[in-house]
This record gives C-alpha cells, structure tokens and sequence, in this order.
C-alpha cells in the first residue's frame, strides 16, 4: 500500500469514527414510579422528626423533609425526591435548633423512646 493511500484509509476511519461518535445518542428512561417502604421517624423534639437508620441527616417538621449535608440545609415535600437547597433562614426554628445535625446520619433510636412513627407509603420519583 502507497504511503498516500494508506493516510487516505486512515483519515477515512477516523471519519467514520466521529460520525458514528455523533449520531450516537443517549436516551434516558423513566421507570415507573416505585413503592418504597416508608421511612420510619423518631421524635427528637416536639413536632421534629428524624428519619431512622437513614444515610443522610434527615428531619422532618412542617410537613417537609430537612436535610443537612456539609453545613447546607435542603428542604423535600418527598423523602425520595430532589431536595432544592435553602437559606438558613428558611429552616424552622425547631429544626435549627437540633445539636450537631449531622450526628443523626443511620441514627437508631434508643429503646426506652416510646414515640415512634411509620409515615404514609412514600413513591420514588
């Protein structure tokens, strides 16, 4: 093969390589919505929840999850959808008020606490 031909064949896959590369494309499916076991919650103080043996600091007060990661509080209607970050400000009183949030991460209740609650089937969406 002539050194010119073989830069032709060469340049001719690379061609086709990004071509391929280009018409190739990424589709995303959306599962149906899936029943979880809802979360059990222990009450920390009154009307604040934490959500049990869960791998996020997790409260819940006026009917939303608060969730605590690295000093920034998010806010969820859902315990399984994407929480949206808030200023401190917005977080209610009671919840700000919690000791060291983020020692609740796979917190377990004690056994002498007598105020435990399973909330509503939640859905992942």
């Amino acid at each position: 093969m002539k050194p010119l031909s073989r830069f032709a064949a060469v340049a001719g896959l690379v061609v086709a390589m990004f071509a391929g590369a280009c018409a190739t494309r990424t589709v995303y499916v959306r599962d149906r919505a899936v029943e979880s076991p809802p979360p059990t919650m222990v009450e920390l103080n009154r009307g604040v929840w934490v959500v049990e043996d869960y791998p996020q600091p997790v409260f819940y007060c006026n009917n939303n999850y608060w969730r605590y990661t690295d000093g920034i509080w998010y806010r969820s209607a859902s315990l399984y959808e994407a929480p949206l970050r808030v200023q401190v400000s917005y977080v209610p009183l009671s919840v700000r008020r919690v000791e060291r949030p983020a020692a609740y991460v796979y917190y377990r209740a004690p056994r002498a606490v007598a105020r435990v609650r399973v909330t509503a089937a939640a859905h992942i969406y």
